[in-house]
């Protein structure tokens, strides 16, 4: 069987760390192992925890600004200059070289576009992997105005795309179903964030906490960006006594900065910023605690994805409290390894926070399964594999 030759274009790609990298790595690495001759179109990495890129002569990096201010302007410059780059390196640098698949991931939504033009050009198919819904979600971080033009400009282009591919690969039933009110499209999968095999390889070098004293250590994991509302975090700090909690917060982002010199202004003492790690280091630094935590701000748009830190938690057999809504809270609730709280309320976490350590032996040992439910249930490579095999 010959190999499909595909392009596959993401403005994230590791050493990049963020769940979009990690989410194209891993089709990448499934795409090879199915035999097609793949083809990576990227960007240098805007956040990283290596300092060399082990560089293949099928991977082509383009160089572009970092984002260091969280304006939408800025946003809007980078996602724009990977855009034109990737349409003129594939239609010029590229242009002897056909494809059977033109493969985008969004957001960036204009990132998707320049997929589709370079698919027309190449007469490819167009197969368009939506991780998040844009511009909604730009309009809930609060960087895009649901009155503005440039938001009724960037409706159409999400609903123009929709109808353009020939595949529309997305990461949760609510989302599938969003996607189907918009297009009518016939041909929309669900491959979920799922784990990956990297993460399955990090999981099996850590040893967990040894419960030494009473204090409990609360881990968040990730992006620090505007949606993950990590304000929360530093509120119940202040407010919860030092020797009972401290918050270990591991990542990096745009208010990564803010975040550490409220800390600092403030005096407290109970949190730590590790900065980025690699996955296994996460891992490792996430087996220290005792449980995790993530929020995202209130708004209906993220009920209709999965973060994929939820599946990433799930293999750690952590208790988990979150703010979560939608499928994610579905699947928590079914493994009943979850304490809820609501958005934008430090109260409310601070309460959750209480209740844990009220009932922590209860609450741990409800958690032991989590793993072998993620890994049965949730394998990303299997379900793109699974996927992928039936377009050979």
């Amino acid at each position: 069987m010959m190999s499909k030759k595909t392009l596959l274009i993401s403005q994230y790609f590791v050493p990049d760390i963020n769940a979009a990298a990690f989410r194209v790595y891993d089709l990448y690495n499934a795409l090879e192992k199915l035999d097609y001759d793949i083809t990576v179109i990227t960007a240098y990495p805007q956040k990283s925890a290596v300092e060399k890129i082990n560089e293949t002569n099928n991977i082509y990096r383009l160089k572009l600004e970092k984002i260091n201010k969280k304006s939408f302007l800025n946003y809007l410059k980078n996602y724009f200059g990977f855009m034109l780059k990737s349409i003129s390196h594939s239609l010029f640098f590229l242009r002897k070289a056909k494809y059977e698949y033109v493969i985008v991931t969004s957001p960036p939504l204009f990132v998707a576009l320049g997929g589709y033009i370079i698919s027309f050009f190449k007469k490819s198919k167009f197969i368009l992997d939506i991780r998040d819904i844009w511009p909604d979600s730009a309009v809930a971080a609060g960087m895009l105005k649901r009155e503005g033009l440039l938001y009724w400009f960037s409706k159409k282009i999400e609903r123009f795309l929709y109808k353009k591919a020939d595949i529309i690969l997305c990461v949760s039933k609510p989302m599938k179903e969003y996607i189907y009110n918009e297009s009518k499209h016939e041909n929309i999968q669900i491959l979920y964030n799922g784990i990956s095999p990297e993460s399955l390889q990090g999981i099996k070098k850590i040893t967990d906490k040894e419960s030494r004293n009473s204090k409990i250590t609360v881990g968040y994991a990730g992006n620090i960006g505007i949606v993950q509302n990590l304000d929360l975090i530093l509120k119940a700090a202040q407010s919860l006594p030092p020797e009972l909690f401290e918050f270990v917060i591991i990542g990096d982002g745009i208010e990564r900065n803010r975040l550490e010199k409220e800390v600092e202004k403030q005096g407290v003492k109970n949190v730590l910023f590790t900065g980025p790690l690699t996955k296994g280091e996460t891992f490792n630094k996430l087996s220290q605690t005792d449980v995790l935590f993530f929020s995202l701000s209130d708004d209906p748009t993220f009920e209709k994805t999965i973060p994929s830190k939820l599946f990433d938690y799930l293999l750690t057999n952590k208790f988990i409290i979150t703010s979560i809504k939608g499928e994610g809270k579905e699947i928590l609730l079914e493994l009943g390894c979850a304490l809820f709280f609501n958005p934008n309320d430090a109260e409310s976490l601070i309460k959750a926070l209480a209740k844990y350590k009220n009932n922590k032996e209860n609450y741990d040992r409800v958690s032991k399964g989590n793993r072998d439910f993620v890994v049965e249930n949730y394998n990303r490579e299997d379900q793109f594999k699974n996927f992928f095999i039936d377009l050979r």
